[in-house]
């Protein structure tokens, strides 16, 4: 029976399997003549019939259940999906989703500018907390803290989600602006000050926001991102406006000091 199923899966094609022709070249390339049931043979045609369209259907049912992982390696990854929403995950982060990229699971940190679809609204969730959004961008950083414990927060820059913790049986609606913390364990989010708008979106934009926002802060934040140690003893009470792309400290410390009428350090 093994050799009459060799030869019928060699020779199968699709729609077009000649059982005699298949069997009677197997029997000359072997140098022999037998007389067999071909009853056999068709029943063997069957069942390989039967076996690759079982392979087609088990294959079909796997790639329905496939799981997608993307993972950052030690820089900041972008990442489109399928339906148009950017991710920049920061490193060591990871995205996990199945066929629906609409379902997320993050772990790290990750900045989502995500695609607008109102029937089909966007979910992000680990076993702490469950976002709900329509289409906006945020920011979620998840922090270990030892012990299994973590805490997440969630900062949103344009739009407004909805925020739950899993535990808990009331969600929070999180807008532009606003930050919200989230623990292991927690039944609810707590709402929480974020020093500036740059504290948590540079690192994926590499752009500075600032409105109206104390010198102090403004320095505190460019020393933040360029690991250096800047200060302005005049500072007084200045305040800035401004929005700069962060390509050069020597060019963005120009303007400050030049807008202001300030030297920084």
């Amino acid at each position: 029976m093994d050799k009459e199923l060799n030869f019928v899966t060699k020779y199968y094609r699709h729609g077009g399997l000649d059982i005699r022709r298949a069997y009677r070249t197997t029997l000359s390339k072997a140098g022999r003549r037998q007389k067999i049931d071909i009853r056999w043979i068709a029943i063997a045609a069957v069942a390989a019939v039967l076996i690759v369209g079982g392979a087609i259907t088990v294959l079909h049912r796997s790639s329905a259940q496939h799981e997608m992982v993307i993972m950052a390696g030690t820089q900041n990854r972008n990442v489109t999906l399928a339906d148009g929403t950017r991710v920049t995950l920061a490193p060591h982060s990871s995205l996990t989703y199945d066929d629906d990229c609409r379902e997320v699971e993050l772990t790290g940190k990750a900045y989502f500018d995500i695609h607008h679809d109102n029937s089909h609204p966007f979910v992000l969730h680990d076993e702490d907390y469950v976002i709900r959004d329509i289409g906006t961008k945020l920011v979620v950083d998840e922090k270990q803290l030892g012990g299994g414990r973590k805490t997440t927060r969630v900062y949103v820059i344009e739009g407004s989600v909805s925020l739950m913790a899993t535990r808990g049986t009331k969600g929070v609606i999180v807008d532009k602006a606003e930050m919200y913390q989230i623990g292991t364990d927690a039944t609810k989010p707590n709402k929480v000050n974020s020093r500036s708008a740059n504290d948590m979106t540079v690192w994926a934009t590499h752009e500075f926001h600032f409105d109206d926002t104390p010198l102090p802060v403004v320095l505190s934040d460019l020393s933040d991102y360029y690991h250096v140690a800047l200060s302005c003893p005049d500072s007084g009470n200045k305040r800035l406006t401004a929005d700069f792309r962060a390509t050069s400290l020597d060019s963005i410390k120009s303007m400050i000091e030049e807008t202001l009428n300030v030297r920084i350090r």
